[in-house]
C-alpha cells in the first residue's frame, strides 16, 4: 500500500503492507454529487445582505498572509461585485506577529491588485500589517484585562470585510474571522497579552464560545478575541467571507455578519476537518501538509498540537516538516521560541508560566510533547545540528517506518495535520 505524505513542495511516499497500516487520517471532503460548485456559486445572493453598508463607502478588506495555505485571489475575487460598488477599498494582510515583507506576501498583493484591475474595484492600497510599526488606535480593554490596539485602517473604514479560511486552531479553537482583528491587525503588546492564555488548559482546538456544543464553549483565547471583534462591530459593520477548504477545494462557504459566519463555519469545520480515533497510536507519521504549512519550524509546530490526542505516551513519531524558511520568521521569535529548547528547558517553562513572553507558548508545548514521546524523528531541510535535544534528524523516514513494520508494529499516518485536528472519540460529542 502506498501512502504519500506532502513535504515542502513535494511528497514522501511510504510503501507499507496494508495490514501494517493502522489508519490514514486526512480531511474529509463531502461525497461527490454532480459538478463541482464554485465559490461564486456558493455565495450567490449572499453578498446582497451587505450592499447597503458597502456601496459608495470606504471599505477595509482583511486577508490572510502568505503563511496560510489559501486561494487568496479566488476568495478576494468572489467579493468583486460588492467591492466594485465601494468608494474606496483598502486591503490589509492580517499578519499578526509574522514577518511583513516576504515574497509570498508580495505575491498576494500583486494578485489582489490584478484582480482589482480586472473587476473594476477602486483599490486604494494593499499593505501588510506591522504589529510594531503600523499606526494603531484603542478599542478599550477586554474583560480579561487586555488593552486592545488595532491598525488605524479599521477605525478609518466604514465597513470591514474579512476573508477567512476556517480550520481547527491548536489554542484559539478555530482559525476564524475574529482572529483577523486580534491578533491579525493588533499591536504587539495586545497580541502578547492575548496569547498568554494559550497556556490555559482550556485553550485547545475545537473549543470556542460560538461552538454549538455548550461543553466546548470555554476557551480564554477565543473569548478574548471574540470580545474584541464585538467591540469593533459596535462601531462599524463587520462582515466575513468564511470558507472551509481542503487542498484548496471549497467544502463550505458563507458570507454575512461575522458572528453568524463563524458560528456556521465551526459546524462545517467539525464535519470535514476533525478526525476521530478510538485510542492513541504508538507509531505515527505526521505530515504538516506541505508548503506553506511547514515553511518554518514555528508554523509546522501546529501539526503536533492538533494531532496530539492520536499519539500515545511513549510513542515514536516521524514528523515531516521541511522548514524551507528556517526556524521562524523573525529573530525575536527564534530567541523566545527556539533557543530555550536547547538548554534549561525546565527553568524556562517555570518562568514562562509565571510571566508569559511572546512566542514562548510554542516552547512550552514543544517541551511537553518531547517529554511524553519515546522519539521524535524529524525530516526537514534544517541543518541537523540546529535541532534541539529530543528531535532526531531523519534523512530517510521510510527506513524508520520499515523498521517499525519489521517489528510487527502498525503505523498511523496523518496528512495535512496543520489543517486537520484529531480527537479521541470519547472527547467528541455524539460519538
Amino acid at each position: 500500500m502506498e501512502v504519500p505524505i506532502r513535504y515542502g513542495s513535494g511528497a514522501v511516499t511510504f510503501e507499507v503492507p496494508s495490514g501494517s497500516v493502522a489508519g490514514v487520517l486526512r480531511p474529509r471532503p463531502p461525497a461527490a454529487t454532480g459538478a463541482p460548485v464554485s465559490l461564486a456559486q456558493r455565495l450567490e445572493g449572499q453578498l446582497d445582505r451587505a450592499e447597503a453598508n458597502c456601496a459608495g463607502r470606504d471599505l477595509l478588506v482583511l486577508v490572510a498572509d502568505g503563511t496560510r495555505d489559501q486561494a487568496h485571489a479566488a476568495a478576494y475575487a468572489a467579493l468583486g461585485p460588492l467591492l466594485a460598488a465601494a468608494r474606496t477599498v483598502r486591503v490589509v494582510l492580517a499578519t499578526g506577529t509574522h514577518q511583513t515583507d516576504t515574497p509570498d506576501n508580495r505575491g498576494i498583493a500583486d494578485e489582489i491588485a490584478g484582480v482589482s484591475a480586472r473587476l473594476g474595484v477602486p483599490l486604494s492600497s494593499v499593505e501588510a500589517h506591522d504589529c510594531h510599526a503600523s499606526e494603531t488606535y484603542g478599542i478599550g480593554t477586554t474583560s480579561r484585562g487586555n488593552r486592545v490596539l488595532l491598525n488605524r485602517r479599521v477605525a478609518d473604514a466604514q465597513a470591514v470585510l474579512i476573508v477567512s479560511d476556517m480550520r481547527p486552531h491548536y489554542f484559539a479553537g478555530y482559525s476564524n474571522a475574529t482572529k483577523f482583528l486580534l491578533p491579525g491587525v493588533a499591536a504587539f503588546a495586545s497580541i502578547e497579552r492575548d496569547h498568554a492564555w494559550a497556556l490555559d488548559p482550556l485553550a485547545g482546538h475545537c473549543r470556542h464560545p460560538l461552538h454549538p456544543d455548550p461543553a466546548r464553549r470555554r476557551n480564554p483565547v477565543a473569548e478574548n478575541q471574540l470580545e474584541a471583534a464585538r467591540r469593533v462591530a459596535e462601531e462599524t459593520p463587520v462582515y466575513a467571507l468564511g470558507t472551509v477548504t481542503a487542498d484548496r477545494r471549497v467544502l463550505w462557504a458563507a458570507f454575512g455578519e461575522i458572528e453568524q459566519v463563524v458560528s456556521e463555519g465551526i459546524a462545517s469545520v467539525d464535519a470535514h476537518l476533525v478526525a476521530r480515533v478510538r485510542r492513541p497510536a504508538r507509531r505515527v507519521v505526521i505530515g504538516c501538509g506541505g508548503y506553506p504549512n511547514d515553511e518554518t519550524l514555528y508554523i509546522a509546530q501546529r501539526s503536533l498540537e492538533l494531532t496530539k490526542e492520536a499519539v500515545a505516551d511513549g510513542a515514536e513519531v516521524v514528523w515531516l516538516a521541511a522548514c524551507a524558511n528556517g526556524i521562524a520568521s523573525s529573530e525575536r521569535a527564534v530567541r523566545a521560541f527556539f533557543e530555550p529548547l536547547h538548554a534549561g528547558r525546565a527553568a524556562y517553562v517555570r518562568r514562562v508560566r509565571e510571566r508569559y513572553v511572546m512566542f514562548s507558548h510554542k516552547t512550552v508545548k514543544f517541551v511537553e510533547m518531547l517529554e511524553r514521546l519515546g522519539a521524535l524523528h524529524v525530516k526537514s531541510e534544517l541543518p541537523p545540528d540546529r535541532l534541539p535535544p529530543g528531535m532526531t534528524p531523519c534523512d530517510d523516514p521510510r527506513q524508520v517506518v520499515s523498521a517499525w513494520v519489521e517489528r510487527g508494529e502498525r503505523v498511523l499516518f496523518i496528512e495535512d495535520a496543520n489543517t486537520l485536528a484529531v480527537m479521541l472519540s470519547a472527547a467528541v460529542p455524539g460519538v
